[in-house]
């Protein structure tokens, strides 16, 4: 009987259990498909960088021999070695190729996603999967790739993913990569023809004066691979707790080593491990608020469905069934309708949040196999909803079964206290319309529905602001970088080791406007070495300098170094205080005081000019130009690696921001539907509990279209307050998100238009009207005789 009841009390009130299923549902699915998206990110790392061997160091030298090799694999805890030859090469078509010559490939394994495994005895080339698809490269073509007087035409026998480039850039200037002009490539060390290395060893000091045909006597067609320059090794470490007394040894050890990088370093795996730590930020912000609105809905309407069945509790009471027997009725109202739709929102943020947003990842990021990731932690927060629900329920029903039959027959008399409500008696108030007063003495009399309806529509209101609003500032922050602070049209970076004449002839043709990157350590107060890099300048008002408010100042003194304001909050460096560093590759240690602060939105470094470099006794190598003459037509330049047009850097950002407006979009859906849902379901609440006023107005001679106009208007009350506290909410949730979710080497903050706060304010406005007016039209139905007659 009590099961045909609860059916029968489920379809007379339809319309709340529907919102209470959905709220639950979408609150779940929230929860659970971002973060089954962000552990799916995690995990997905995890099984590729163990099954494909990522190094544990990488080494960076001018040549490691034969015997550097076996010096590196016989230090304690060093499982294997590889050397590498690392360029960076151009395509026939001037593509930018990563080439790497290896002579094993037992470190950084490849994932061979279409042909064959790697054969140092094979000639031919391996080839970036993502880099292949952009250009319509399959295994079976052929390639030519080209790197000063090399020129190699290879077949391409597979498409790889390789553990050390998730995510590739030409250089800092970059933010997102360009897959269709930038690529990685590998190829056997036997492919490195004798011409190149007769080359190299020309310039070489062991051969410096030399005649040529000597040189040519010296390697020959069977030597010559004996004399090939490795500029890397990458090692693997047998216990990874001992990395930095293995760096450490190496750094003692091995003179060739100029730079010692550990993988979690590295750019690829720092960006990739930087999105993941943002999305754990925004599992617990944007689903827990999500998770958050719904919950507040839900047991204030599981509340009140428990408080209408009052008289039907009594009457059960009276009939002889047990308490225990009433409280498992009720308690099954809400455990079955939330247990469902806690299993739909698991299938649902699976396979749809996680499916979605983890497939725009890997669609960034170079990885294989990436899948979301459901773990305990979400069939927990599942769990916990419907005891949550089912608690509430059983709250609600056991303090109704503290009364005796008689009490619950009767109608509980509300506790209004007369001192509240006479605020409509005075001041200002006593000239408010009927209308106006009787929807402050509702509000007041009813407290907590009204908090639960600006709870829910403030955080749908947050949400909507905080989407958009990470939107633009993510525009404007591109805008900064490449208007602002980049104030030239083209990049040209120079190759490694020109001499003084050769830069000279690229600066007397295309403009002296140049900088230098180097790598350095810095050493805190107890010791410890950071790796970081100094931007030194000569670049004139090429490249320009702003402050934490965005505005342009002058370039660094030449008795300091500027830190970046992210870094300097980060480390707590003051304005005087000195910073201690050294270059890599070099042990002395230099002190420089710090003379300001520069913001920059992608990069956080120091930044000193080409004299004060000069002053500390370091040569000055620039290894970038900037000019602003048309090179649209040039496609190569002599002693120049890469020529980067700031337009197409521009152009770069589209893909990440077309992402994230992917991602956005379905959170404000999310965000839209579920105020859309609460809103409906408070206002369900709100027209239940007044159909004895709405009744007792319609006696009293009010029209429909005048009781309509009572209910509407406190709606939009409720509405417009909910924007007036959403709106900055939404800003400070998004400035936080930025400066606490972004990964470090970033400094973003919020920047949100104008535009979105009014379509935010616009949208959550006619969200609430439109589900009052539709609810309001129910008042012309109210059956007043059973209205009246419920309450005596």
């Amino acid at each position: 009987m009590l099961i045909k009841k609860m059916f029968r009390d489920i379809c007379k009130n339809l319309s709340q259990f529907i919102t209470i299923f959905l709220m639950v549902m979408i609150g779940v699915m929230a929860y659970s498909g971002i973060k089954a998206y962000m552990d799916g990110m995690s995990k997905t790392s995890e099984t590729f960088y163990t099954e494909n061997n990522l190094f544990d160091l990488n080494l960076i030298g001018a040549n490691f021999t034969t015997d550097d090799l076996k010096d590196i694999k016989e230090i304690d805890n060093v499982k294997d070695a590889e050397r590498k030859l690392y360029l960076t090469g151009v395509t026939d078509n001037n593509k930018t190729l990563l080439m790497s010559f290896i002579e094993s490939n037992n470190i950084c394994k490849f994932y061979v996603v279409d042909g064959e495994a790697f054969d140092a005895n094979k000639s031919g080339v391996w080839l970036d999967e993502f880099y292949a698809k952009e250009n319509d490269i399959h295994v079976g073509d052929e390639i030519l790739v080209k790197y000063e007087s090399m020129e190699l035409h290879e077949k391409v026998l597979g498409l790889i993913n390789v553990p050390d480039h998730l995510y590739d850039t030409r250089d800092e200037s970059e933010l997102y990569p360009d897959r269709k002009e930038f690529g990685f490539a590998y190829l056997s060390a036997n492919e490195i023809t004798r011409d190149y290395v007769i080359d190299l060893a020309k310039n070489s000091q062991d051969m410096a004066g030399l005649d040529e045909s000597i040189i040519f006597n010296i390697i020959t067609e069977d030597n010559y691979k004996d004399y090939i320059i490795f500029n890397y090794v990458m090692v693997d470490v047998d216990d990874v707790d001992k990395v930095n007394e293995v760096k450490e040894e190496i750094e003692d050890k091995i003179e060739s080593a100029v730079a010692i990088v550990k993988a979690e370093d590295t750019a690829s795996y720092v960006t990739y491990q930087g999105e993941i730590d943002e999305g754990k930020t925004y599992v617990g912000v944007f689903s827990g608020l999500f998770l958050f609105i719904a919950m507040l809905s839900v047991i204030t309407t599981m509340t009140r469905v428990v408080k209408n069945q009052r008289t039907q509790i009594g009457t059960l009471k009276a009939l002889g069934f047990s308490n225990a027997k009433i409280l498992m009725h009720y308690i099954g109202y809400g455990f079955w309708i939330s247990l469902v739709a806690a299993v739909v929102g698991l299938v649902l943020g699976y396979f749809g949040i996680g499916n979605v947003f983890i497939g725009l990842e890997m669609a960034f990021f170079e990885i294989p196999n990436g899948a979301p990731a459901m773990n305990s932690g979400s069939y927990a927060v599942a769990i916990g909803v419907v005891l949550a629900v089912v608690l509430i329920s059983y709250i609600t029903c056991r303090s109704i079964l503290k009364e005796n039959p008689a009490e619950t027959l009767r109608n509980k008399i509300p506790n209004v206290k007369g001192k509240s409500l006479n605020i409509t008696t005075k001041g200002l108030f006593k000239k408010l319309s009927f209308s106006s007063k009787w929807n402050i003495r509702d509000i007041v009399r009813n407290k907590m529905r009204t908090f639960m309806a600006l709870a829910g529509v403030v955080g749908c209101c947050m949400l909507i602001v905080c989407a958009l609003g990470m939107l633009d500032s993510m525009n404007f922050f591109v805008d900064l970088q490449f208007s602002t602070l980049y104030n030239f049209d083209y990049k040209l970076n120079l190759k490694e080791g020109l001499s003084s004449s050769d830069v000279k002839a690229i600066t007397d043709k295309y403009g002296d406007a140049t900088s230098q990157s180097l790598g350095i350590e810095i050493k805190n107060d107890n010791g410890e070495k950071e790796a970081n890099n100094i931007f030194v300048t000569d670049a004139k008002d090429y490249v320009r300098f702003v402050n934490r408010k965005n505005k342009i100042i002058d370039k660094p003194e030449d008795n300091g170094v500027f830190v970046t304001q992210k870094l300097a909050e980060t480390k707590g460096y003051k304005l005087g205080d000195t910073i201690t560093w050294h270059i890599y590759g070099d042990d002395k240690y230099y002190t420089s005081q710090i003379i300001g602060f520069n913001k920059d939105p992608q990069n956080q470094n120091v930044t000193m000019t080409r004299a004060y470099l000069e002053s500390l006794g370091i040569e000055y190598k620039p290894n970038a130009i900037y000019t602003n003459m048309n090179l649209s037509e040039t496609k190569e330049i002599k002693n120049i690696e890469t020529i980067q047009d700031i337009e197409s850097l521009k152009e770069g950002m589209t893909g990440m921001l077309s992402m994230m407006k992917t991602m956005l979009v379905l959170i404000i859906g999310i965000a839209v539907l579920l105020g859309a849902i609460i809103i409906y379901n408070l206002g369900i609440l709100s027209y239940t509990e007044k159909q004895y006023q709405f009744a007792t107005l319609k006696v009293l001679g009010f029209k429909d279209s005048q009781i309509k106009n009572i209910f509407v208007k406190q709606n939009n009350w409720i509405a417009i307050l909910s924007i007036i506290i959403g709106l900055p909410l939404g800003f400070y949730l998004t400035d936080w998100l930025f400066k606490t979710a972004i990964e470090e080497h970033y400094d973003f903050g919020a920047s949100i238009t104008v535009q979105t706060y009014i379509i935010a304010a616009i949208g959550t406005f006619v969200v609430s009207y439109l589900v009052s007016k539709f609810l309001a039209r129910k008042i012309k139905n109210i059956d007043m005789v059973t209205s009246l007659k419920a309450n005596e």
